[in-house]
């Protein structure tokens, strides 16, 4: 990922002011997925903890990273934009681009067992947020991980068929592509307070475009 661009003083008063809304507010939110939630917000605040080399932001990443694994559950949806796949994303992201330490095949183990429990043949939605396309996405990213330390695949030999057998027409966005997808709306006016926080017309969203993100 390359670094991203300077950032003008007006932007930059702009960006930590969106730091702080954030760090105060959220923890609050109850949704933990990548549009709207607490995964979105943690890839903003990776990044800018690499931009201004400031350890407390990769601290906060950190800490609301724990509270998105907490807040997986059961009933969590298995979609892109508020559920596993979105969040089993967000995590690559973070390990390939040398966010997060840790082996991906571990730590996403029981999303890639969920995944598997879903029949892709009786799949109608190739939307990005709710059907094929964000699945796609996901499985996509868990398969092209360079640092995969063994050659056993995450996704057994019949669920990977049955993959490439209906999803043989999507084409599969790079991550930048991904996150011009999810921040492809921006809040308006200059109330900071007033907006959303996540990445998708929201404060992160703002933070990351601010960061040539």
């Amino acid at each position: 990922m390359n670094k991203p661009k300077h950032i003008h003083s007006d932007q930059s008063i702009k960006i930590e002011r969106i730091a702080r809304h954030l760090i105060m507010h959220a923890s609050f939110l109850p949704n933990i997925g990548l549009y709207h939630g607490k995964m979105g917000i943690v890839l903003f605040f990776a990044h800018y903890a690499r931009y201004t080399g400031n350890s407390l932001y990769e601290d906060f990443a950190g800490d609301l990273l724990d509270e998105v694994y907490e807040g997986i559950h059961p009933a969590t949806s298995d979609d892109f934009e508020s559920g596993l796949c979105g969040i089993g994303w967000g995590i690559e992201y973070l390990i390939q681009n040398g966010f997060l330490e840790g082996d991906a095949d571990v730590t996403l183990a029981e999303v890639d067992a969920r995944m598997m429990e879903r029949d892709l043949r009786r799949t109608t939605n190739y939307s990005m947020r709710t059907g094929l396309e964000g699945i796609s996405c996901y499985i996509t990213k868990r398969l092209h991980n360079p640092l995969r330390q063994t050659v056993k695949l995450p996704f057994d030999e019949t669920y990977l068929n049955e993959w490439e057998n209906v999803a043989s027409s999507i084409s599969i966005p790079d991550d930048k592509a991904v996150l011009n997808v999810i921040i492809n709306t921006l809040p308006e006016g200059d109330d900071i307070t007033s907006w959303n926080l996540g990445l998708e017309n929201g404060c992160a969203g703002v933070g990351l475009k601010i960061m040539g993100i």
